[in-house]
């Protein structure tokens, strides 16, 4: 089996998903509007990917049309928690949960933009 530019992608979509699942266990904000919202793009995008890279691995990947589709709501909803969260913790006092919810954040953005770069790669058709 190849490994293509795409399982690259997916797998990193994946391990950056679960990173910022860890890192919102350490750093609930309280904000329940930001928490439902960041939990749900989590958990949601933990499920759709593991589903997603077992079908691209066993050579089953799901439609391209679904594939894109999946991709452009992860990076809005990755980007719009990213963003809650950054609003939340930049004015926080300094201390280890601060931290965590700024590099949850951070990584809540970066994973967005790989969501981008997946759909395009997709609508390309680079399996």
């Amino acid at each position: 089996m190849a490994i293509s530019r795409l399982s690259i992608i997916k797998f990193l979509e994946l391990a950056l998903t679960v990173a910022c699942i860890a890192l919102h266990y350490h750093s609930i904000t309280g904000d329940h509007n930001t928490d439902f919202i960041t939990a749900g793009a989590f958990c949601g995008f933990l499920v759709i990917l593991v589903g997603g890279f077992a079908g691209h691995v066993m050579s089953t990947p799901i439609n391209k049309r679904i594939d894109i589709f999946f991709s452009l709501v992860g990076c809005a909803a990755f980007v719009a928690a990213g963003a809650l969260n950054i609003e939340h913790f930049d004015n926080a006092s300094r201390g280890k949960t601060r931290d965590y919810g700024l590099a949850k954040a951070s990584l809540a953005i970066i994973n967005g933009a790989l969501f981008l770069v997946d759909s395009l790669l997709s609508w390309r058709g680079e399996y």
